[in-house]
């Protein structure tokens, strides 16, 4: 197994870097270690509008990225360390497999980690750990989160406090589970790059370490932008969903329902006396689903009152 350095923070090129090695890199095992600034990162199958509440991540200028697995939402800050395992596929799925040497390492340095449940890592029942799996060309990509010292309120806030019961749809759908840290469970404190670095020596030899090329580099930058940045593949993904709100605006009933498929808005109703809601349903109908788009939108609407409205409608 060999390991490649992912220097980078950004989460949109780390989505872009582990995607690239496991294309690029067929020879080889290979094992990533990256961390990502705040956002949000979705499963290939989820609806974004279900997982997470769009106009309050905007607020927080928190991102939101979806990944080439399948699995739930996972919150993402620097606390918490993405783990890539990618080896060759020779047989079904097999979590218990991909667990193993991630969960041999993490016992080697001192976290009293144990699987739990189907995909998980926990420490004494409370999880630490989701994994999910890509299988293409003879290759598994299997990923996974590691809880070290994440803003757990954040996490709460975001992951859990923020799914949308306004949606209705089929996609795949996140679990819910009690989380800690890994930091608070050690027999001695250690930060999270002193953790990285026991983690990888437990799993790659020195001598097998690389990094990317400039050529390779170059086209990581070529896919971030062209994949993982395009509304295309974060929100034109979304599968098909309708959207149903009542509530109240400016002291007036409001209700609001559309529907949305390959991310784009129809079907379009908005009713409240605050607001112009023939136009509201002209700028809709037909409108790209995207947080920005919708505040411009709200923005033409309601103007001071633009974010109130946007709560509603997305």
């Amino acid at each position: 197994m060999i390991h490649i350095a992912c220097p980078s923070a950004d989460p949109y090129y780390n989505l872009a870097f582990e995607e690239f090695v496991f294309q690029t890199f067929q020879e080889e095992d290979v094992f990533l270690l990256w961390r990502n600034r705040p956002c949000m990162v979705v499963g290939s199958y989820q609806n974004i509008c279900r997982e997470t509440r769009p106009a309050r991540l905007r607020r927080k200028g928190i991102p939101v990225l979806r990944r080439i697995s399948g699995g739930g939402a996972v919150y993402h800050d620097l606390g918490n360390v993405n783990y890539s395992c990618i080896t060759a596929q020779d047989g079904p799925v097999d979590y218990d497999k991909s667990l193993a040497p991630v969960l041999d390492a993490l016992n080697a340095i001192g976290v009293p980690a144990e699987k739990n449940r189907a995909c998980d890592i926990a420490i004494g029942g409370k999880k630490i750990s989701g994994s999910a799996q890509r299988a293409a060309g003879g290759r598994l990509l299997h990923h996974g989160t590691l809880l070290f010292d994440a803003d757990l309120s954040a996490l709460e806030e975001i992951s859990v406090q923020g799914k949308n019961e306004c949606v209705q749809t089929k996609g795949t759908m996140s679990a819910i589970c009690p989380v800690t840290n890994i930091r608070r469970h050690l027999p001695g404190d250690m930060d999270v790059e002193t953790f990285m670095e026991r983690l990888l020596a437990q799993m790659v030899p020195e001598g097998r370490r690389r990094i990317l090329t400039a050529e390779q580099d170059a086209a990581v930058c070529r896919l971030r932008d062209e994949k993982y940045r395009s509304w295309a593949w974060t929100w034109g993904r979304t599968p098909p969903f309708t959207y149903e709100k009542s509530g109240t605006f400016a002291g007036k009933e409001f209700f609001a329902r559309y529907q949305a498929k390959q991310g784009i808005v129809s079907a379009v109703r908005v009713d409240c006396q605050a607001i112009d809601g023939l136009l509201a349903e002209g700028l809709l109908e037909g409108a790209k689903l995207d947080p920005d788009g919708f505040a411009a939108v709200c923005a033409q609407l309601a103007g001071d009152r633009s974010e109130e409205l946007l709560d509603l409608l997305i």
